[in-house]
Parts: C-alpha cells; structure tokens; sequence
C-alpha cells in the first residue's frame, strides 16, 4: 500500500530531526532553565518569560537562544552556528539565521541588558550586562 509508506517515512523523517539535533546543543538543551538578564526560558516547555508573561518559542528559535544564552558574552562564528543549527551553512540558512536573530532580539527588547550584537560576516554574540 502506497500509503502506507508514505506514512512511515514521514514518521522516520520526524524521528530523524528529533534524533539529528547536534550532540553539543542536545547538552545545551538539556538543562531545565536559562537566566538571560530579567528572562527566564524554560528549555522543556520552550516559554520565554518576562514580568509573568511568557511567549513560546519553535524549536529553531530555541535552539539559538540557547545557543546565544549558553555563550553569553562570547563571540560565536556564524558557521558555527549553522552548522549546529541548520547543520548547513548555506545562502538560505544564513538569511534564516538572520530572521531568526531579529526575533529573538524583539523577544528580549524589554531588557537593555540583553542584547544580540551582530558582527558582520562573522557571527554573534548575546551580551548579558
């Protein structure tokens, strides 16, 4: 049945996703809570907090920030972060990435010590004053 198999490979290519995230974020990702200045994200739940209001984040924006978060005040390669996050540093991945950067700086502009800083051509860096 022709249908079947479409089911399951779609079933194997969730899994594979889930299973694909790489070793060193899997690590980030498996602790319970970031502090990211007045912030608190909840890794599980994927909710960025703020004064009690919370936002949930896709699994994309989730992984930068605790990639960001987990960095704070350290300068990371933008191929760095591709490679760990869209596990290809392409054309389309790097605008991605740059989507993804601006809204997570929308997320935490209630906090002037939070901050992202883009180093053009070279990568970011979350800034925690």
């Amino acid at each position: 049945d022709p249908h079947g198999n479409v089911h399951v490979s779609k079933i194997e290519t969730e899994k594979l996703v889930l299973n694909g995230v790489d070793e060193h974020l899997k690590a980030l990702m498996s602790v319970p809570t970031y502090k990211i200045g007045a912030y608190t994200f909840d890794v599980d739940k994927r909710v960025l907090t703020h004064g009690g209001n919370g936002v949930k984040l896709t699994a994309k924006e989730s992984y930068l920030l605790v990639l960001l978060a987990a960095n704070a005040n350290n300068f990371l390669e933008r191929k760095f972060i591709l490679n760990t996050i869209w596990k290809e540093d392409n054309f389309r991945n790097s605008r991605c990435m740059d989507v993804y950067v601006y809204k997570l700086r929308k997320l935490l502009d209630k906090d002037t010590n939070v901050n992202i800083v883009n180093i053009h051509g070279k990568g970011h860096k979350m800034i925690i004053s």
